[in-house]
């Protein structure tokens, strides 16, 4: 299984999540906010802190956050996505570092969501909001 967990209210996330719906052409991931029911159970399952502002990315048992978490993501896309993963070879230190600069003025930038474009049919087979939408996925 390949959840993204994104802040719902966040245009940034909004368009990555619009970004990788348009170009997984495996349709290869689940999506849920972290504000859903199913988000919050996840978020208690892993231990992720409460105050954590953060996509994140689960592949099996594997979680990643913040700039982990969409390096991860962009190398499961074809090419050429998969080729921003040359990200990866920057320290870790910095790129969170530009994550957390981007994630704390993200807002302020970009504004918050006041309403959200409807996901397509097969798209919302691949949106998860309650705990009971996971009992058939294993995470």
């Amino acid at each position: 299984m390949k959840m993204i967990l994104f802040d719902g209210e966040c245009n940034v996330c909004d368009s990555f999540v619009q970004f990788i719906l348009n170009k997984d052409q495996e349709n290869q991931f689940l999506f849920t906010s972290l504000q859903s029911e199913a988000g919050e159970f996840i978020r208690e399952k892993y231990r992720v802190p409460d105050d954590l502002d953060s996509v994140l990315f689960i592949d099996g048992e594997k979680i990643c956050m913040k700039s982990d978490a969409a390096l991860n993501v962009l190398q499961k896309l074809p090419l050429p996505w998969k080729l921003l993963t040359a990200g990866k070879m920057l320290p870790y230190s910095i790129r969170d570092a530009v994550y957390d600069f981007i994630a704390r003025n993200r807002h302020k930038w970009f504004g918050k969501k006041q309403s959200c474009r409807l996901p397509t049919p097969q798209e919302r087979k691949q949106f998860v909001e309650t705990k009971a939408d996971l009992e058939h996925i294993t995470v």
